[in-house]
Parts: C-alpha cells; structure tokens; sequence
C-alpha cells in the first residue's frame, strides 16, 4: 500500500514510526470498525482485534465492515478477514472473548503502543482504564450514544478515565438508540488521537464532547481527582474477583455464560446429527447458542433460566 498522500502530510519519518506500531482495539462495534478501517489503511503495523460478540443485523446501519453475509459470525474474526482485504501487509489478531480481570494480564506481554477502547460497557471501559494506568499504555476512551459522543486520550501520568467516570446505571443504545453519524465521528476522532500519539504528537488530556444535534463540540480540561483510586494506585476493576457466570448483553433477548473451555471440533462430531451445527474454526453454533472455545457462550432466550437449560443440554453443567 502507498501512503504518499499521507507522506505529504505527517512526513516520511512519521510515517516509517507508524509502521512500526502495535495498537489494541477493544469492542469491534460501531467505533471500532471505523477506527480499525482508518489505522489499518493509514499504515500501522500490527492490530489486536478483540470482541466478545457476533454480527447482527441490527448492528448493520453502523458497523461499517460487516455485510449482510456476516451475520452470525463473530466480530473479531470477520474484521480482520476484512481489514486483511484493506491492507495485505497489516499483521491483526482476532480474539472472541470477554476481557475480565482474570485474561486482561495476557496483554502485558504484546508489547502495546496504545489501546483503543471502542466498548459500550463502562465496566470493561473502567477495567481498560486500570490496565492502562498500571502498565503505563496510552489509551483512548470513546463514547456514543443518540446523537452525542465523547472521546479523550488518556495517558499514564495524568487523569485518567475513573476521575470522572463513574460506574452507574446507563441508558443504552438498545433503549433509546444512536446515529451512524455520531459513532462514525467518534470512531474517526479515535483514530485521529492515535495516529497523533504513534507518530510522537503530544496531546492535552482533554475530554471532547460532541453534540450533532446541536452541530456542537466542545472542549473540556480534565484534572486529576484527588479522591481518584486507579491514580492513587489501588485498581479496583484491575484486582477485582467477580466473574459472574450471567452477562445480559445490551441488545435484547441476548445472555453470555461463561464456562470451561472446551474442543470444539469434538462437541461438533457429538452433537452432529442430533441438531443443527455449524463450525467455522472459531466458533460453533448450536441452534440459539454460539460456543467460543474459552467457554464463552452467547444464548438467544428470555430469561437466565432459559439461557442456562439451553448451556446444559449441549454443552453441560
């Protein structure tokens, strides 16, 4: 791929730094296929593409990398199958998981110039923000909902994304909705941070806010919190021990389980014959229920009684 566009601006040094950069994108929805479209042909050199989720149609007015035909297959996996199309040489790895406090440290070993987090769950959101601290990784925090969104570039030494966010009962997109538009801008601004801080620009610590129902956007300095924990070192989302067994999704009617990991080729062979199975190497889905090899499964059904008797008969206790 030629960059001699981008050349003119940033410049041939810029451009030979990106290059030579690994960035993390969490959550590979309506923030992150925009984000990763851009690195990926702005130049990067390595993406670690992680999701716990599957292509839905309703995710289609705004995720911008999935067709039609990827319904049903995970987000990780079908980005990078897309990304690979944009640009032969960008190295990227898929990951279909849930980050929780127990897998997040097998990240400290990939060597990460910065992280992107594109989630639309603010525990995950809050999680990244200790991992971050602690590690010392950059990392760009990105919203969006209805016609409204906020990003910020967040960096080691100074406030971080607990020194004004808290952990609270939030409207979500599935409640009251949200604009292509809006996550498309935000997913480029994403971008735009990052490609700034891997070619050495540095950055304010600065929350924009971004309002298109009124065409606005403004600025807004965000100071260290005194009262702020991950600043004073003690990382509560990082060091926590809760691993429920029951997630409920945003999109309704949706429930993960996390449960052992398991040989998907071999539950296909056994279950082969009895019911409807379909094994693309990453995932098998069984009926109303797609299974990830660390255990993970994603159940279509309307309570957590449900969810559990339809894990129980394929999979097990």
């Amino acid at each position: 791929m030629l960059y001699s566009r981008q050349e003119k601006v940033i410049g041939t040094k810029a451009q030979k730094r990106l290059q030579k950069s690994k960035a993390l994108i969490v959550g590979m929805g309506a923030l992150g296929t925009v984000a990763a479209s851009l690195l990926a042909r702005a130049g990067i050199k390595e993406l670690i593409l992680i999701d716990r989720d599957v292509v839905e149609e309703s995710n289609l007015p705004r995720q911008l990398l999935y067709t039609e035909t990827d319904v049903g297959k995970s987000k990780a996996f079908c980005a990078k199958e897309k990304l690979e199309q944009i640009n032969s040489q960008l190295r990227i790895t898929a990951l279909a998981l849930h980050l929780n406090p127990q897998n997040i440290a097998n990240l400290k070993e990939q060597n990460l110039s910065l992280i992107l987090d594109c989630t639309d769950n603010l525990k995950t959101k809050l999680l990244l923000n200790d991992f971050c601290k602690k590690e010392k990784i950059p990392f760009i925090y990105g919203s969006a909902i209805k016609q409204q969104g906020q990003v910020m570039a967040i960096f080691p030494g100074g406030p971080c994304l607990s020194c004004f966010l808290k952990e609270a009962h939030a409207e979500t997109c599935e409640q009251i909705g949200v604009l292509n538009t809006i996550t498309s801008l935000v997913g480029t601004l994403q971008a735009d941070l990052a490609l700034k801080i891997l070619i050495g620009q540095k950055q304010p610590s600065e929350l924009y806010c971004l309002n298109l129902e009124k065409n606005s956007c403004r600025k807004l300095t965000v100071n260290t919190n005194p009262l702020c924990p991950a600043c004073q070192g003690r990382y509560d989302y990082l060091n926590s021990t809760e691993n429920a067994v029951f997630i409920k999704f945003c999109s309704s009617g949706k429930y993960q389980i996390d449960g052992r990991p398991l040989n998907l080729e071999e539950l296909n062979q056994k279950l082969r014959g009895t019911v409807t199975t379909y094994f693309d190497g990453a995932s098998l889905k069984i009926e109303k229920m797609l299974v990830f090899a660390d255990g993970r499964a994603l159940i279509a059904a309307d309570s957590e009684q449900e969810a559990q008797a339809i894990y129980s008969k394929y999979v097990g206790n």
